[in-house]
């Protein structure tokens, strides 16, 4: 305003983060959480995952790490990372390249999205999981990794398709995890599957 520079004209209030519950997080109570422990064990992209997708952008959500243990290995080992592991897999042992990898270039402008304009971020990460289940059904019900021994033509096509909808997905991810857009970028245009798990599941 001492500037003679418009204020704002949209005021946004975020929840805060509690313990089980709802129940504020407190030092006496011995409910608090450090996140670099969280990100020592996990990763910065699992924790970012769940503050994201996992918490309310509004309301107040809780944080335990039962919650969150939950979370990752369900969305984020046996999830993602699992199908960008089966996917590169087929492709890579049968050297099935995918011929449009120009849709990875980063100059392209990211994706709109009407949840975003309303600063619902955990909508926008729930969409970029049903693609991640999309892939995953056509996988289980068309059983590619199967076809390839009786109709390699037909297999390649699905092979390709299942490599669109992880190109979708990296595209989507990249402001939200970065780390793991970047990773998985990389194996889809070096057409290799992951040497290690993106998400080591946690017992």
């Amino acid at each position: 305003m001492s500037a003679g520079l418009p204020t704002t004209d949209k005021i946004i209030y975020h929840g805060f983060i509690t313990g089980e519950s709802g129940v504020k997080i407190s030092k006496s109570i011995g409910n608090v959480i450090n996140p670099n422990d969280v990100v020592k064990e996990y990763g910065t992209d699992a924790l970012r995952y769940f503050l994201l997708r996992e918490t309310s952008p509004f309301e107040d959500s809780p944080f335990t790490m039962e919650r969150f243990k939950e979370a990752y290995n369900a969305n984020l080992a046996n999830g993602l990372g699992n199908l960008v592991s089966r996917i590169l897999t087929m492709s890579s042992t049968h050297n099935i390249q995918y011929p449009h990898l120009e849709f990875l270039n980063k100059d392209k402008e990211y994706p709109k999205s009407p949840h975003l304009e309303n600063f619902d971020i955990k909508s926008t990460m729930d969409n970029i999981w049903n693609t991640v289940s999309m892939a995953d059904k056509v996988i289980q019900t068309e059983e590619p990794f199967k076809l390839i021994k009786t109709d390699p033509t037909k297999a390649k096509i699905r092979i390709q398709a299942l490599i669109h909808y992880l190109i979708d997905i990296t595209i989507h991810l990249r402001p939200f995890l970065p780390e793991t857009s970047f990773a998985i970028e990389k194996l889809i245009r070096e057409n290799k599957k992951p040497e290690k798990p993106l998400f080591p599941r946690k017992d």
